[in-house]
């Protein structure tokens, strides 16, 4: 009987400590969140509440970079607006940390960040979206998007973000000829990668980020109408802004 009883207090013990070993290993393999970033508790897709803090660094300082070739180089921005720049960029990088389900939605929606806000400041302030800011997003959205459907075998992600650059493409390219002077060329180019990171959070977030922009558009037109402003309105600063409230609302 005791032996019997033993084996029972073995069997109830065992699978509880060895889980409590297992999850403490799994634990210590990540690096923790830094005591000053948020973290509200939700678990990643691998079982783990934390993204790794290397990837955090790594990913802050290649949008940094971004922000300063663009802002500095690219389009001649003053050092003042540039420090602006980051200071937007260091936010949206950590909103976007604590936000993303994963790490992997991390990785791809801070590339709209990293070249976003040089893109926003380029066309609200010279009407203009540079065609090596567009590419750099583009480039980094693809490498993004192409090395994680690698890795993670994730093909269908990958194919639903080719569809939904094309859909957005189709629908830009429509309005861009049959409403001429509603949109200009660099915001038809510069919506085929957003449309592409929105369609690979979901299709849910590429409706909504397609939605928010001319929202917000329409209303500012309004105001400024109100206003008896007749300045056209640049769209590039809704489109950046809209796919990056659509994955920070994804996040959620």
């Amino acid at each position: 009987m005791l032996s019997g009883l033993d084996a029972d207090v073995d069997g109830a013990e065992g699978p509880s400590l060895e889980h409590a070993l297992s999850a403490s290993a799994a634990t210590l393999s990540k690096i923790a969140w830094v005591g000053t970033f948020v973290h509200d508790g939700r678990t990643a897709p691998d079982g783990v509440d934390i993204i790794p803090l290397p990837l955090f660094v790594l990913t802050g300082i290649t949008a940094a970079v971004a922000v300063v070739i663009g802002g500095a180089l690219v389009v001649r921005t003053p050092r003042l607006q540039v420090a602006a720049q980051l200071v937007i960029a260091a936010a949206l990088v950590g909103a976007l940390a604590w936000r993303a389900p994963g790490v992997a939605q991390f990785a791809v929606s801070t590339s709209v960040a990293a070249f976003g806000v040089p893109l926003t400041f380029a066309d609200a302030h010279h009407r203009r979206l540079p065609n090596l800011l567009v590419l750099g997003l583009a480039g980094s959205v693809g490498a993004a998007v192409i090395t994680i459907a690698v890795l993670d075998h994730e093909a269908g992600s990958l194919a639903r973000a080719l569809a939904g650059a094309a859909v957005t493409a189709a629908f830009f390219l429509a309005v861009y000829f049959m409403a001429p002077g509603q949109l200009g060329g660099g915001d038809v180019k510069l919506a085929v990668p957003l449309g592409a990171v929105l369609a690979w959070f979901g299709w849910q977030t590429l409706a909504l980020g397609s939605l928010l922009p001319w929202l917000a558009a329409a209303i500012a037109v309004a105001i400024m109408r109100l206003g008896r402003g007749r300045t056209p309105v640049p769209m590039g600063p809704f489109l950046v802004a809209g796919a990056l409230a659509a994955m920070l609302l994804a996040g959620g």
